[in-house]
Protein backbone atom coordinates (compact mmCIF):
# COMPACT_ATOMS: atom_id res chain seq x y z
CA UNK A 1 0.00 0.00 0.00
CA UNK A 2 1.36 3.44 -0.95
CA UNK A 3 2.24 5.75 1.91
CA UNK A 4 1.46 9.39 1.10
CA UNK A 5 3.09 12.17 3.10
CA UNK A 6 1.72 15.68 3.47
CA UNK A 7 4.12 18.40 2.31
CA UNK A 8 3.67 22.12 1.77
CA UNK A 9 5.65 21.48 -1.42
CA UNK A 10 2.54 19.78 -2.77
CA UNK A 11 0.72 23.07 -3.43
CA UNK A 12 0.81 24.25 -7.02
CA UNK A 13 0.03 27.79 -8.18
CA UNK A 14 -3.50 26.73 -9.02
CA UNK A 15 -4.01 25.52 -5.47
CA UNK A 16 -4.26 21.83 -6.34
CA UNK A 17 -2.05 19.52 -4.31
CA UNK A 18 0.66 17.13 -5.38
CA UNK A 19 1.15 13.82 -3.64
CA UNK A 20 4.51 12.62 -2.39
CA UNK A 21 4.38 8.82 -2.29
CA UNK A 22 7.03 6.92 -0.33
CA UNK A 23 8.55 4.10 -2.35
CA UNK A 24 11.34 2.51 -0.29
CA UNK A 25 13.89 3.31 2.40
CA UNK A 26 17.33 4.39 1.15
CA UNK A 27 18.94 4.94 4.53
CA UNK A 28 18.31 5.50 8.23
CA UNK A 29 19.89 7.56 10.98
CA UNK A 30 19.18 8.15 14.68
CA UNK A 31 16.63 10.89 13.94
CA UNK A 32 16.03 10.67 10.20
CA UNK A 33 15.02 8.35 7.38
CA UNK A 34 15.71 8.90 3.68
CA UNK A 35 13.15 7.51 1.23
CA UNK A 36 12.93 7.12 -2.49
CA UNK A 37 9.67 8.95 -3.18
CA UNK A 38 7.47 9.64 -6.18
CA UNK A 39 6.01 13.11 -6.71
CA UNK A 40 2.61 13.05 -8.39
CA UNK A 41 1.38 14.16 -10.87
CA UNK A 42 4.94 15.07 -11.95
CA UNK A 43 5.89 11.35 -11.95
CA UNK A 44 9.41 12.25 -10.81
CA UNK A 45 11.39 10.42 -8.16
CA UNK A 46 13.21 12.33 -5.44
CA UNK A 47 15.09 11.52 -2.26
CA UNK A 48 12.88 12.55 0.66
CA UNK A 49 14.65 13.02 3.99
CA UNK A 50 12.26 13.03 6.96
CA UNK A 51 13.75 14.20 10.27
CA UNK A 52 11.79 13.53 13.47
CA UNK A 53 12.20 15.94 16.39
CA UNK A 54 9.40 14.81 18.71
CA UNK A 55 9.31 12.24 21.46
CA UNK A 56 12.76 12.90 22.89
CA UNK A 57 13.32 11.81 26.45
CA UNK A 58 11.32 9.42 28.59
CA UNK A 59 10.38 11.87 31.29
CA UNK A 60 12.60 10.47 34.05
CA UNK A 61 15.12 13.29 33.74
CA UNK A 62 18.13 11.00 33.29
CA UNK A 63 18.49 11.18 29.52
CA UNK A 64 16.29 14.13 28.63
CA UNK A 65 19.10 16.70 28.56
CA UNK A 66 21.19 14.48 26.32
CA UNK A 67 18.22 13.85 24.01
CA UNK A 68 17.47 17.57 23.79
CA UNK A 69 21.12 18.27 22.93
CA UNK A 70 21.09 15.60 20.20
CA UNK A 71 17.84 16.99 18.81
CA UNK A 72 19.26 20.52 18.74
CA UNK A 73 22.37 19.24 16.95
CA UNK A 74 20.20 17.42 14.41
CA UNK A 75 18.16 20.58 13.78
CA UNK A 76 21.37 22.55 13.24
CA UNK A 77 22.71 19.92 10.82
CA UNK A 78 19.47 20.09 8.81
CA UNK A 79 19.51 23.89 8.71
CA UNK A 80 23.14 23.80 7.57
CA UNK A 81 22.25 21.38 4.80
CA UNK A 82 19.29 23.45 3.60
CA UNK A 83 20.87 26.89 3.90
CA UNK A 84 24.18 25.96 2.29
CA UNK A 85 22.67 23.90 -0.53
CA UNK A 86 20.41 26.86 -1.39
CA UNK A 87 23.57 28.94 -1.97
CA UNK A 88 25.15 26.37 -4.29
CA UNK A 89 24.28 25.73 -7.92
CA UNK A 90 26.66 23.31 -9.58
CA UNK A 91 26.25 20.16 -11.73
CA UNK A 92 28.42 18.16 -9.29
CA UNK A 93 26.52 19.14 -6.13
CA UNK A 94 23.21 17.60 -5.03
CA UNK A 95 20.29 20.04 -5.30
CA UNK A 96 17.87 20.79 -2.49
CA UNK A 97 14.49 20.91 -4.24
CA UNK A 98 12.32 22.08 -1.33
CA UNK A 99 11.84 21.74 2.38
CA UNK A 100 8.88 21.78 4.73
CA UNK A 101 8.77 22.00 8.53
CA UNK A 102 5.53 21.08 10.29
CA UNK A 103 4.81 19.90 13.82
CA UNK A 104 7.73 17.67 14.84
CA UNK A 105 8.93 16.72 11.36
CA UNK A 106 11.22 18.33 8.84
CA UNK A 107 10.95 17.08 5.27
CA UNK A 108 13.71 17.82 2.77
CA UNK A 109 13.28 17.00 -0.91
CA UNK A 110 16.62 16.27 -2.55
CA UNK A 111 17.79 15.29 -6.00
CA UNK A 112 17.73 11.48 -6.20
CA UNK A 113 20.99 9.64 -6.85
CA UNK A 114 20.02 6.96 -9.35
CA UNK A 115 23.24 4.94 -8.96
CA UNK A 116 23.75 4.98 -5.21
CA UNK A 117 26.99 6.37 -3.78
CA UNK A 118 30.67 6.07 -4.64
CA UNK A 119 31.15 3.13 -2.26
CA UNK A 120 29.33 1.06 -4.89
CA UNK A 121 32.05 1.40 -7.53
CA UNK A 122 34.72 0.59 -4.95
CA UNK A 123 32.89 -2.52 -3.70
CA UNK A 124 32.09 -3.74 -7.22
CA UNK A 125 35.71 -3.52 -8.39
CA UNK A 126 36.99 -5.01 -5.13
CA UNK A 127 34.62 -7.98 -5.45
CA UNK A 128 35.70 -8.56 -9.08
CA UNK A 129 39.42 -8.28 -8.25
CA UNK A 130 39.97 -5.44 -10.71
CA UNK A 131 40.97 -1.80 -10.31
CA UNK A 132 38.99 1.22 -11.48
CA UNK A 133 40.23 2.34 -14.90
CA UNK A 134 42.36 5.45 -14.90
CA UNK A 135 40.03 7.71 -16.97
CA UNK A 136 37.24 7.06 -14.44
CA UNK A 137 39.53 7.97 -11.53
CA UNK A 138 40.52 11.20 -13.25
CA UNK A 139 36.94 11.97 -14.25
CA UNK A 140 35.84 11.72 -10.62
CA UNK A 141 38.81 13.89 -9.64
CA UNK A 142 37.80 16.61 -12.10
CA UNK A 143 34.15 16.54 -10.99
CA UNK A 144 34.99 16.66 -7.27
CA UNK A 145 37.59 19.39 -7.79
CA UNK A 146 35.08 21.42 -9.79
CA UNK A 147 32.50 21.08 -6.99
CA UNK A 148 35.05 22.19 -4.38
CA UNK A 149 36.09 25.13 -6.55
CA UNK A 150 32.47 26.30 -6.68
CA UNK A 151 32.04 25.77 -2.93
CA UNK A 152 35.14 27.76 -2.06
CA UNK A 153 33.98 30.62 -4.28
CA UNK A 154 30.74 30.47 -2.30
CA UNK A 155 32.70 30.37 1.00
CA UNK A 156 31.32 26.97 2.04
CA UNK A 157 33.27 24.08 3.53
CA UNK A 158 31.83 20.56 3.37
CA UNK A 159 33.81 18.98 6.26
CA UNK A 160 32.64 15.40 5.64
CA UNK A 161 33.85 14.39 2.17
CA UNK A 162 33.89 10.59 1.85
CA UNK A 163 32.62 7.99 -0.67
CA UNK A 164 29.31 7.59 1.20
CA UNK A 165 28.54 11.30 0.63
CA UNK A 166 29.34 11.29 -3.10
CA UNK A 167 26.42 10.18 -5.25
CA UNK A 168 26.35 8.52 -8.66
CA UNK A 169 24.30 9.25 -11.80
CA UNK A 170 24.35 7.82 -15.31
CA UNK A 171 25.34 4.30 -14.29
CA UNK A 172 24.74 1.56 -16.85
CA UNK A 173 22.77 -1.14 -15.01
CA UNK A 174 23.25 -3.85 -17.66
CA UNK A 175 25.56 -6.81 -17.11
CA UNK A 176 28.54 -5.24 -18.80
CA UNK A 177 32.17 -5.17 -17.75
CA UNK A 178 32.83 -2.68 -14.89
CA UNK A 179 34.48 -0.11 -17.15
CA UNK A 180 31.54 -0.05 -19.56
CA UNK A 181 29.10 0.34 -16.66
CA UNK A 182 30.94 3.17 -14.98
CA UNK A 183 32.66 5.12 -17.77
CA UNK A 184 29.78 7.60 -18.33
CA UNK A 185 28.88 8.14 -14.71
CA UNK A 186 28.51 11.57 -13.15
CA UNK A 187 29.03 12.23 -9.48
CA UNK A 188 27.53 14.81 -7.12
CA UNK A 189 28.68 15.79 -3.65
CA UNK A 190 25.89 15.61 -1.07
CA UNK A 191 25.07 15.42 2.65
CA UNK A 192 25.90 18.98 3.70
CA UNK A 193 24.80 18.51 7.32
CA UNK A 194 28.30 19.27 8.65
CA UNK A 195 28.98 22.05 6.15
CA UNK A 196 29.91 25.54 7.27
CA UNK A 197 29.68 28.92 5.61
CA UNK A 198 32.77 31.05 6.15
CA UNK A 199 30.80 34.25 5.84
CA UNK A 200 33.16 36.98 7.02
CA UNK A 201 36.84 37.80 7.31
CA UNK A 202 36.89 37.03 11.03
CA UNK A 203 35.56 33.53 10.41
CA UNK A 204 38.32 32.23 8.13
CA UNK A 205 39.03 29.14 10.20
CA UNK A 206 37.16 26.82 12.53
CA UNK A 207 38.03 24.24 15.17
CA UNK A 208 34.99 21.98 15.60
CA UNK A 209 35.70 18.29 14.93
CA UNK A 210 32.96 16.76 12.77
CA UNK A 211 32.99 14.09 10.11
CA UNK A 212 34.70 10.75 9.51
CA UNK A 213 38.18 10.29 11.08
CA UNK A 214 39.38 8.07 8.20
CA UNK A 215 39.18 11.07 5.82
CA UNK A 216 40.00 13.80 8.33
CA UNK A 217 43.01 16.09 7.98
CA UNK A 218 45.76 16.18 10.67
CA UNK A 219 44.83 19.68 11.83
CA UNK A 220 41.28 18.52 12.47
CA UNK A 221 42.45 15.40 14.29
CA UNK A 222 44.51 17.67 16.56
CA UNK A 223 41.57 20.05 17.15
CA UNK A 224 43.57 22.86 15.54
CA UNK A 225 42.22 25.61 13.33
CA UNK A 226 41.52 24.46 9.80
CA UNK A 227 40.54 26.03 6.51
CA UNK A 228 39.27 25.10 3.03
CA UNK A 229 42.34 22.98 2.33
CA UNK A 230 41.07 20.47 4.89
CA UNK A 231 38.41 19.54 2.32
CA UNK A 232 41.21 19.11 -0.23
CA UNK A 233 42.89 16.52 2.03
CA UNK A 234 39.58 14.62 2.34
CA UNK A 235 38.98 14.72 -1.41
CA UNK A 236 42.47 13.31 -2.08
CA UNK A 237 41.74 10.45 0.35
CA UNK A 238 38.65 9.61 -1.74
CA UNK A 239 40.66 9.69 -4.99
CA UNK A 240 43.28 7.42 -3.42
CA UNK A 241 40.51 5.01 -2.38
CA UNK A 242 39.15 4.94 -5.95
CA UNK A 243 42.61 4.04 -7.25
CA UNK A 244 43.63 1.57 -4.50
CA UNK A 245 40.11 0.32 -3.49
CA UNK A 246 41.03 1.10 0.11
CA UNK A 247 41.22 4.34 2.08
CA UNK A 248 44.82 5.54 2.55
CA UNK A 249 44.75 5.32 6.34
CA UNK A 250 42.57 2.22 6.64
CA UNK A 251 43.70 -0.44 9.12
CA UNK A 252 42.48 -3.98 9.72
CA UNK A 253 42.18 -3.07 13.37
CA UNK A 254 40.08 -0.82 15.55
CA UNK A 255 43.20 0.82 16.98
CA UNK A 256 42.20 4.49 16.73
CA UNK A 257 45.53 5.65 18.17
CA UNK A 258 47.48 3.86 15.44
CA UNK A 259 45.25 5.28 12.71
CA UNK A 260 45.62 8.77 14.17
CA UNK A 261 49.39 8.38 14.26
CA UNK A 262 49.44 7.40 10.58
CA UNK A 263 47.30 10.41 9.65
CA UNK A 264 49.48 12.80 11.66
CA UNK A 265 52.58 11.39 9.95
CA UNK A 266 50.95 11.30 6.51
CA UNK A 267 51.91 7.63 6.07
CA UNK A 268 49.96 5.49 3.59
CA UNK A 269 50.78 2.64 1.15
CA UNK A 270 51.66 3.48 -2.46
CA UNK A 271 49.06 3.37 -5.24
CA UNK A 272 49.32 0.23 -7.46
CA UNK A 273 52.08 0.99 -9.97
CA UNK A 274 51.38 -1.76 -12.52
CA UNK A 275 48.03 -0.35 -13.70
CA UNK A 276 48.02 3.44 -13.50
CA UNK A 277 50.21 6.22 -14.81
CA UNK A 278 51.45 6.05 -11.28
CA UNK A 279 53.60 9.15 -11.50
CA UNK A 280 50.58 11.33 -12.37
CA UNK A 281 48.09 9.96 -9.84
CA UNK A 282 50.68 9.59 -7.09
CA UNK A 283 51.87 13.15 -7.69
CA UNK A 284 48.29 14.41 -7.45
CA UNK A 285 47.47 12.53 -4.24
CA UNK A 286 50.83 13.29 -2.61
CA UNK A 287 50.43 17.00 -3.36
CA UNK A 288 47.13 17.09 -1.46
CA UNK A 289 47.80 14.69 1.42
CA UNK A 290 50.49 16.88 2.97
CA UNK A 291 50.55 17.10 6.75
CA UNK A 292 51.54 20.77 6.79
CA UNK A 293 48.51 22.45 5.26
CA UNK A 294 50.57 25.48 4.19
CA UNK A 295 52.13 23.39 1.41
CA UNK A 296 48.93 21.99 -0.06
CA UNK A 297 47.96 23.36 -3.50
CA UNK A 298 44.95 25.62 -3.85
CA UNK A 299 41.80 24.42 -5.51
CA UNK A 300 42.56 26.21 -8.81
CA UNK A 301 45.87 24.36 -9.12
CA UNK A 302 44.19 21.08 -8.24
CA UNK A 303 41.47 21.53 -10.87
CA UNK A 304 44.05 22.30 -13.57
CA UNK A 305 46.08 19.24 -12.59
CA UNK A 306 42.99 17.02 -12.59
CA UNK A 307 41.89 18.19 -16.05
CA UNK A 308 45.39 17.59 -17.40
CA UNK A 309 45.41 14.08 -15.91
CA UNK A 310 42.01 13.29 -17.46
CA UNK A 311 43.11 14.49 -20.91
CA UNK A 312 46.32 12.45 -20.76
CA UNK A 313 44.51 9.31 -19.57
CA UNK A 314 42.06 9.53 -22.49
CA UNK A 315 45.00 9.96 -24.85
CA UNK A 316 46.71 6.88 -23.41
CA UNK A 317 43.49 4.83 -23.70
CA UNK A 318 43.06 5.73 -27.38
CA UNK A 319 46.69 5.14 -28.39
CA UNK A 320 47.55 1.68 -29.82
Amino acid sequence: MAIVVDCAYGRSRSGSSRRVVLDRVLGKGAFSTVYRALVEPDRKYIALKIVHFGGCGDGDGDDDDDDVWKTAATVQDCLNEINNLKKLNHPNIIRCLWWDFADTELKIGLELATGGDLRRIIREHYDKFCLVREPIVWSCTVQLSSALYHMQKSRIMHRDIKPANIFVYGLEESNQKPYERWKRMKIKLGDFGFSKEMSNTKDLTCRSVLGSPLYMSPERMLHQKYYFDSDIWSMACVIYELAALQAPFYLNTLDMNLMTKRILNGFYPPIPSDVYSVKQITKFVDSCIIVDRRFRPNISQILRQARRGLAESHKSESSP
